[in-house]
């Protein structure tokens, strides 16, 4: 009975992520933005576990806010993450024709545009900051692009993410050393790849301890060994949401120049520092809802 039980609930899950996915691709961009604001402002109201990671993460990178400053930005946060959440199925799901419109303005393509033409391989990093999802839409718009992906548990929310992806040209390769090899190929015969730079690795190997906002944060350090291996250049950017549903505007900056040190602490830090840059623009649109300091220095008190 509770095998029987279990499949049925897992039916349901199915069939209620799809269909969710595909009402949210239809509604207008202005609508979507507008549930996402109240269904932020309801998870601050409500003080959530989300609201209290995401005080707790401003709180850390911006000691020098008062209570009153501190609240105003964990509500903004928590109105643009579930903005994001929002407008998912319409990246996925909606014509890309329409996702493409929404796209206002664009900095910084050129200069990736003139690596890649001068047959320099790339690694493009896309931190968890405004809409991701776009963002690699607008840039298979442009190159052949290759990214890690991590399958979903639930099936049908992973059929409609990959075919989400990959109908915009993007190679998706697995989370594993396999993924690896693929993306070295790649840089090797001057692609472009993309890497999440602010996401804590599964495993003590895969990281280091860099500075991130003046917080001790471990981080990947995927990036460095791509350069090392590939001599790629790294760039960095993400899609910045405007008000009132009014479109996106998109931003590419080069990468802090210590990126291509061989230290791997320096090489990281300077990778922080890039997503740093990037966040400085839009500080309400980063992800401070996930748990980027969860993993702390040997000795060190956790934070959540």
């Amino acid at each position: 009975m509770k095998k029987i039980k279990r499949h049925i609930k897992h039916l349901l899950e199915q069939r209620f992520t799809k269909t969710l996915l595909r009402f949210l691709s239809r509604r207008s961009l202005t609508r979507l933005q507008s549930w996402g604001g109240w269904l932020g402002r309801l998870m601050y109201r409500n003080n959530t576990k989300l609201a209290r990671i995401t005080r707790k993460n401003l709180s850390l990178v911006y000691p020098e806010l008062g209570e009153q400053q501190l609240e105003e930005r964990v509500n903004k946060s928590l109105q643009e993450t579930m903005k994001m959440g929002m407008e998912l199925g319409r990246c996925w799901i909606a014509p890309l024709d329409d996702i493409m419109s929404d796209v206002k303005n664009v900095y910084g393509l050129d200069e990736l545009k003139a690596l890649h033409n001068s047959g320099q391989s790339v690694i493009v990093l896309g931190p968890h900051l405004g809409n991701w999802e776009l963002f690699g839409h607008f840039i298979n718009q442009h190159f052949t692009f290759s990214a890690m992906y991590a399958p979903q548990k639930n099936e049908e929310l992973d059929r409609i993410i990959y075919h989400g992806r990959c109908r915009a040209g993007m190679e998706m390769v697995p989370a594993n050393l396999k993924g690896v090899a693929s993306l070295l190929k790649s840089l090797k015969q001057g692609g472009i790849v993309g890497s999440l730079p602010d996401q804590e690795p599964d495993d003590r190997s895969g990281g280091v301890f860099a500075p991130f906002m003046g917080v001790e944060s471990f981080s990947p350090k995927l990036v460095t060994r791509l350069i090392s291996k590939t001599g790629a250049k790294v760039m960095a950017g993400f899609a910045e949401r405007l008000p009132d549903g009014q479109g996106f505007n998109i931003h590419f900056i080069a990468a802090d120049e210590a990126i291509y040190s061989p230290d791997e602490v320096q090489a990281v830090t300077a990778m922080n520092r890039t997503v740093e840059r990037l966040v400085a623009i839009a500080p309400e649109q980063y992800q401070w809802e996930y748990k980027r300091f969860k993993t702390r220095p040997e000795g060190e008190a956790r934070f959540y």
